[in-house]
């Protein structure tokens, strides 16, 4: 057996072990490309509609202490070096059809600090042939928002 049939016949496994950790849940919600406006306050917001339902697990990544530079080489941080961090979402392999712009709303979570977040789906970050999870770069979306 060659080494890309036993990748494949372990996928199932480590898809499993990777879902396994997934302990929170999300209500991913689609923008319909209409707003609504809010009777009480009046205020105009995209109109959500419930895409899918899922598992998941928030996860940060980096720390890593970076020096930010512009185009002009100019330094935004006056020659400091800030830590630069990056937010994921990962869902199941099965959940398929996510876009970018579409917004997880954390449900229940073992942190009950996640429960109400929203995160703003930016991009897949795990575009692989092997994958084990579907992970997406994540905004935190304040609230109001």
């Amino acid at each position: 057996m060659d080494i890309s049939s036993m990748v494949q016949a372990a996928l199932p496994k480590m898809r499993a072990n990777a879902e396994s950790l997934m302990s929170d849940s999300f209500d991913v919600m689609r923008p319909t490309g209409r707003n609504v406006v809010d009777p009480d306050t009046g205020v105009d917001s995209p109109e959500l509609v419930l895409f899918a339902q899922s598992k998941g697990k928030i996860q940060t990544a980096g720390g890593i202490a970076s020096q930010v530079v512009t185009a002009s080489g100019d330094s935004s941080n006056v020659g400091g070096n800030v830590p630069v961090w990056s937010l994921y979402i990962h869902f199941p392999m099965t959940l398929v059809g996510l876009r970018e712009k579409d917004v997880a709303v954390c449900t229940a979570s073992t942190d009950s600090d996640m429960v109400g977040k929203r995160f703003r789906l930016v991009n897949l970050q795990s575009e692989k042939t092997h994958a084990t999870a579907r992970r997406w770069n994540v905004q935190e979306m304040p609230e109001g928002d």
